[in-house]
């Protein structure tokens, strides 16, 4: 008998489970189906594309227009101006101009099983060619292998999700996120830059280097940017780049905050600190306020017309001091722009004359030459290299919390080609370090003994072997 009872029980869930796959084949019928070829509901050139409208579910509807001629396509979205990204435009336009879809079940009189009858919440997607052809779809229920839909008729049919998605997606998703309204690339773009205000209230400008009045030669021994403020210097091209790499990402938002605000205050754009820029086809200011709790940060083009959020770590360079982003290099100069060197230890002055030697007309401007006279005696190419590298390598490792005057013990000035002079003075500081006078101004950097050094090695050294060869 225990047997018996068993035995139904066995065979009543037997029956049970497969009353179950039965009802899951009726429901999703052709859904695994790979055999059965899709059917082309929508079939045109993209340039025949004249409209989609959007119906979604959740109540949002829009309509994009297209229009096309030999100069391209313009795009309207719902007749309003606001900037939409015409990547995601066009990525819109090539989903609605060819659509295909899987056939499943033909003059279905039994649509609610597919989420498609009048009673159901759908979505319908409405595309039109410049005949003025309609073909009307309408989305219904979902599952792992796709979309159910109709076109315009009681056939249904499998969208793949993919189409499906691209289909349905909100207005807002194709609104343009590049904060200036497109995409730039500031390492190799970039004409000017300036922040007006830091997180130390500093005031930053930044310039790209102007070579055409440089010589070819001289080109390589400068940055390719410059600080104008807060003083003028060489910039670390390596930290500028890494520095304009993070702002670049941050001028592409996550997400839009809100467009026409009454009320600026609310994110700190009332007060923001702005970030000017020129670059090529680019003359525009970046407001940036407040940070939010999760992370963001509202930006505003100044003159536009939307707030933005943006992932706040990309602008963290705004709590950075700026003079990390300058070069350590307290003299850069060529060779080739120098006539003369002078050094002046205490009582001794030590002069070297550079003649520069031009190439003959049929030799290459690289081979242009130098020769120089160290007080009186002539120098060897690598005694002058030695000493070219011992000046223009000076580099401070602090920066002096409060530059002072102070009386200089070691001067080295510089005469250049073009008339003009650079000098930098050096007095004795702390342990193994002297500071650092840049062309007559404060004493406002520290630098290692071994530097200065090295100067006087190149002069000093030189002397003892003339007095050397001459007893």
């Amino acid at each position: 008998m225990r047997k018996n009872t068993r035995r139904l029980c066995i065979g009543a869930a037997a029956v049970a489970v497969l009353g179950g796959i039965y009802a899951w084949l009726m429901l999703h019928p052709a859904e695994d189906d790979t055999e059965t070829p899709s059917t082309a509901l929508v079939s045109m050139d993209s340039d025949d594309l004249a409209s989609v409208q959007v119906s979604l579910r959740d109540g949002g509807s829009y309509t994009v227009e297209f229009s096309s001629d030999d100069s391209g396509t313009e795009y309207t979205m719902s007749g309003d101006d606001l900037d939409y990204s015409e990547s995601l435009m066009q990525s819109l336009m090539n989903a609605a101009s060819s659509i295909s879809a899987r056939p499943v079940e033909e003059a279905c009189t039994e649509l609610e099983k597919y989420g498609l009858s009048d009673d159901d919440t759908t979505d319908t997607i409405v595309i039109t060619d410049t005949d003025s052809t309609q073909t009307t779809l309408t989305l219904g229920l979902s599952n792992d292998f796709g979309t159910y839909c109709t076109a315009g008729g009681s056939d249904v049919y499998l969208l793949d999700s993919d189409t499906a998605q691209s289909l349905t997606q909100p207005q807002s998703y194709y609104r343009n996120l590049t904060i200036l309204g497109g995409y730039y690339t500031l390492s190799n773009e970039l004409h000017t830059l300036s922040i007006d205000r830091m997180a130390d209230g500093s005031t930053v400008s930044i310039q790209t280097r102007d070579t055409d009045a440089l010589d070819e030669d001289a080109v390589s021994a400068y940055s390719d940017f410059v600080f104008t403020a807060p003083v003028a210097c060489d910039a670390d091209d390596s930290k500028m780049s890494s520095m304009m790499g993070q702002l670049e990402s941050g001028l592409t938002a996550d997400s839009i905050v809100e467009d026409d605000p009454d009320d600026l205050n609310k994110y700190g754009l009332d007060d923001p600190v702005r970030i000017s820029m020129t670059a090529n086809s680019l003359d525009a200011t970046v407001l940036v306020g407040d940070t939010t709790e999760d992370g963001h940060i509202y930006v505003m083009l100044e003159g536009g017309r939307t707030v933005f959020s943006c992932d706040a770590s990309y602008y963290d360079f705004l709590n950075d001091d700026w003079s990390s982003w300058r070069s350590t290099n307290l003299m850069p100069c060529a060779l080739c722009e120098i006539d003369q060197i002078v050094i002046a230890n205490g009582s001794e002055t030590h002069t070297a004359d550079i003649t520069h030697v031009e190439a003959d007309e049929n030799e290459d401007a690289d081979s242009d030459t130098e020769t120089a006279v160290l007080d009186g005696n002539d120098m060897t190419d690598d005694a002058l290299q030695q000493l070219f590298l011992a000046v223009s390598s000076v580099n401070y490792t602090r920066l002096v919390d409060d530059p002072q005057q102070a009386e200089a013990e070691i001067t080295v000035t510089l005469t250049m080609t073009d008339g003009s002079t650079r000098s930098i003075a050096f007095t004795k500081g702390g342990s193994r370090e002297y500071l650092t006078s840049v062309n007559g101004g404060a004493y406002a950097y520290g630098v290692p003994q071994d530097d200065v050094t090295s100067i006087l090695e190149q002069v000093t050294d030189k002397e003892d072997d003339t007095d050397d060869e001459e007893s």
